[in-house]
């Protein structure tokens, strides 16, 4: 049966983190499936659309990546998602793959957030990549949703918690006013920064590491913080992009 693996990310027109994160999960994909055919599709039509204007690179949506699998006769797909939660994104995604997949056999993964396991694995990976320093608390940033999936993060604040970390979103309920009011009723008064977002985009550069008063780090650096930033994606990181194979294997079981 001719098989492939469609990896389905959001987007990024960062040339330089999409290939050292999404094009990474890409390439552990292919290198545990050699046998398999691993393509690429992003949701977002406005990246696609960036990407093809700016750097004349092209890329599918999901229904333009399943119909060319059909096209070139492939039988069955693999749908991985690079989504960190199930919330909107993810609904959109197997409502696409529903629609079009047509006569190809689907499966589609779950994203690297699903349950309390996957919340108290992540954390780890996350005190293990960042290495707690004395006086020093890590604060990670995700992206946050008005979906019911946003109770996820307050699921992954308690597991961060136990391990001496803090966690805001940018579109959240944890937003960067809860991440201040929380720092400051720490002991320690140094902040290191770090993107809880697959890739180290737009979000990481401005919303997270930016210079203004309205970046979480000028927000903190206003309350006598000493802040540094890291601004590696969650696909910069062996342990993740391990845990979207996982997803990719028990898809195919």
């Amino acid at each position: 049966m001719k098989e492939a693996i469609l990896i389905v990310s959001f987007g990024t027109t960062h040339l330089d983190t999409l290939e050292k994160t999404i094009a990474a999960v890409e390439r552990d994909a292919q290198a545990a499936y050699p046998a398999c055919a691993v393509r690429r599709a992003f949701t977002s039509g406005i990246v696609r659309r960036r990407l093809r204007e700016k750097f004349g690179v092209a890329v599918d949506s999901v229904e333009e990546a399943l119909a060319r699998l059909a096209q070139e006769g492939f039988e069955r797909v693999t749908v991985q998602p690079t989504l960190l939660i199930p919330g909107e994104e993810f609904d959109l995604l197997r409502a696409a793959v529903l629609k079009g997949a047509g006569a190809l056999e689907a499966r589609i993964g779950l994203p690297l957030l699903w349950d309390d396991r996957d919340l108290a694995a992540l954390a780890d990976i996350l005190r293990e990549a960042y290495p707690a320093q004395e006086g020093t608390v890590l604060l990670a940033m995700g992206h946050g949703t008005g979906h019911i999936a946003d109770g996820m993060y307050d699921r992954l604040l308690a597991q961060m918690r136990q391990r001496g970390m803090e966690l805001c979103t940018v579109e959240g309920a944890i937003d960067f006013g809860c991440a201040v009011a929380a720092m400051k009723a720490r002991p320690e008064r140094r902040a290191h920064l770090v993107p809880l977002l697959l890739v180290g985009g737009d979000h990481t550069k401005n919303d997270m590491a930016g210079d203004g008063p309205d970046s979480l780090r000028g927000r903190l650096e206003a309350e006598g913080f000493a802040v540094t930033c890291s601004l590696q994606g969650l696909g910069e990181i062996a342990a993740v992009r391990a845990r979207y194979l996982r997803r990719i294997a028990d898809a195919m079981a």
